[in-house]
């Protein structure tokens, strides 16, 4: 697969990608949010089995965000049904879990880095200084392991960013995928960051009114991960020609 390098000022450009194809069906965006954060919590409501269950199964419903951004931007409609489309094909329902289960094991192997370094820390100072030395060494501990764990998880999910969409389009197998991604993320890391700060500021935003703003900024990501995706990775697509009579069509641009 293509890796393809975006200019610095695209990152702002995807995030009207994902405005434009919100505002096209905003009700049913809306609705997809809804019945979306419906699943995750009443699965984390369950003990134990359901954050298992959420971990594997986040890069399925991710996909069925990214199958609506499609749509929208090329000017169709979409369903509810949308949210779980992946799931009628066999191939790409185990690839998609497949990335699931890795980028599960993936954080499990992180928080238990971070418990050894921070309890080995403390242990150490402790045994050498005791209680007060343990104190000490735990919060050298977490000065050290907080960066790392950081580095860790940006990597993962730049490893997992373009890696659902291209598994969603039955390109590449898991793990070859991730390797993809993370590289299309490190030639274009510009406008990605500018993305992810653009993406930051407007999640504190969400967050005013009870957090119903991310019923609006779930689908707007979305879209602009689709567009970050046509163009990060692979040839972008034509200009949208699928609008309903009356409605405007755009151009998503890379």
């Amino acid at each position: 697969m293509e890796i393809q390098r975006a200019e610095a000022n695209r990152g702002i450009a995807w995030i009207q990608i994902g405005w434009a194809a919100f505002v096209r069906l905003p009700g049913i965006w809306i609705l997809l949010m809804v019945v979306l954060l419906a699943i995750v919590v009443v699965l984390n409501l369950l003990p134990w089995v359901g954050s298992l269950i959420v971990a594997l199964i986040t890069p399925l419903l991710a996909a069925g965000l990214l199958e609506a951004a499609r749509r929208s931007t090329q000017g169709e409609e979409f369903t509810l049904g949308v949210l779980f489309e992946s799931a009628t094909r066999s191939a790409v329902l185990n690839n998609l879990l497949v990335l699931g289960a890795v980028s599960l094991i993936i954080n499990v192997v992180i928080m238990a880095l971070g418990l050894v370094f921070v309890g080995g820390s403390a242990l150490g100072m402790g045994m050498m200084h005791g209680e007060e030395g343990a104190w000490m060494g735990l919060g050298a501990g977490a000065l050290f392991v907080f960066p790392l764990m950081l580095v860790l998880h940006v990597a993962l999910s730049a490893a997992l960013f373009f890696a659902i969409p291209l598994v969603m389009d039955d390109q590449e197998p898991p793990l070859q995928a991730m390797q993809t991604s993370l590289k299309a993320c490190l030639v274009n890391w510009v406008p990605l960051l500018l993305f992810g700060i653009i993406a930051t500021i407007l999640g504190a935003l969400a967050m005013i009114p009870m957090g119903l703003g991310f019923l609006v900024l779930g689908p707007v990501l979305a879209g602009g991960g689709w567009g970050a995706y046509r163009g990060g990775v692979g040839s972008p697509p034509p200009p949208v020609g699928g609008a309903r009579a009356g409605e405007p069509t755009f151009e998503v641009p890379v």
